[in-house]
Formats: structure tokens, C-alpha cells, sequence
């Protein structure tokens, strides 16, 4: 990692496609690995992003942000097209004992919110950080 404060950015666009989500798997192993988390982050951030993806269908394309600090990570998912997606994340606490997109952000991330760009489309931002020893 370079200096203190610093941080790096990875981009890449890929197909919303089932076949792919291998390959985004291995990417945000390989992003969280450089800030060297542990098997249950990595496990966790992998999580998060496939369960965005899987919501936002199987057509088209979606970038991938990642800006990588010291011990954490920065991820943006987007643009996305399902305002479904945004309306579950922004509604209130869902009920107790249903497992909501809410409810998964809420357990694997550290911190999560939704930006509206252009037209019906989003971006959600994940923040996941390293578990001190």
C-alpha cells in the first residue's frame, strides 16, 4: 500500500450475467486481499456485491468501483436500474425474521447508502473495514 491516507481505485465494468459472477468473486477477493482481510471480509464483501447484483437482473452491463485504504474498502455497484433496489435499501428496519437486501447490507458491511443518478438509475455504496486483531 502506498502512504498513509492514500488511496487506490480498481474499475472495471462487467456483465450483469450469471456466467460472470465467478469472475467478480475472484476480483473482490484479490481487491480485499490487498488490505489484507481476513477470509470472513473477504467472505462478507463478496456477499454484499452478488447479492446487488442479483437483484439487478441479468441484462445489460454494471461498473465496479473499488478504492482501497488502509484497512478498508470502498465499493461502488452501479449504475443499477431496479428502484426496487434503492426502495428496499432506504425503507425502515424490515420485519424481524425476514431476510430483506437491508437486513444482508445491515450484517456483511460497515456502512451502505444509495446515490440517484441519472434517470431511474443508482449507485450503492458499500464500505467494509478490517477487523482490528
Amino acid at each position: 500500500m502506498s502512504e498513509p491516507g492514500s488511496w487506490e481505485r480498481i474499475e472495471l465494468e462487467t456483465p450483469l450475467a450469471g456466467e460472470f459472477q465467478p469472475v467478480v468473486r475472484l476480483i473482490i477477493g484479490g481487491v480485499a486481499e490487498r488490505v489484507d482481510f481476513g477470509f470472513e471480509e473477504i467472505d462478507d464483501l463478496q456477499l454484499a456485491v452478488e447479492r446487488l447484483l442479483a437483484e439487478a437482473g441479468r441484462e445489460g452491463t454494471v461498473r465496479l468501483s473499488f478504492e482501497i485504504g488502509e484497512g478498508h474498502v470502498r465499493t461502488r455497484v452501479g449504475p443499477l436500474r431496479e428502484r426496487t433496489i434503492a426502495d428496499a435499501l432506504r425503507d425502515g428496519e424490515p420485519p424481524p425474521g425476514e431476510l430483506t437486501l437491508k437486513r444482508i447490507l445491515q450484517t456483511v458491511v460497515d456502512s451502505f447508502g444509495v446515490e440517484d443518478v441519472a434517470g431511474d438509475e443508482i449507485v450503492v455504496r458499500l464500505e467494509k473495514l478490517k477487523v482490528s486483531p
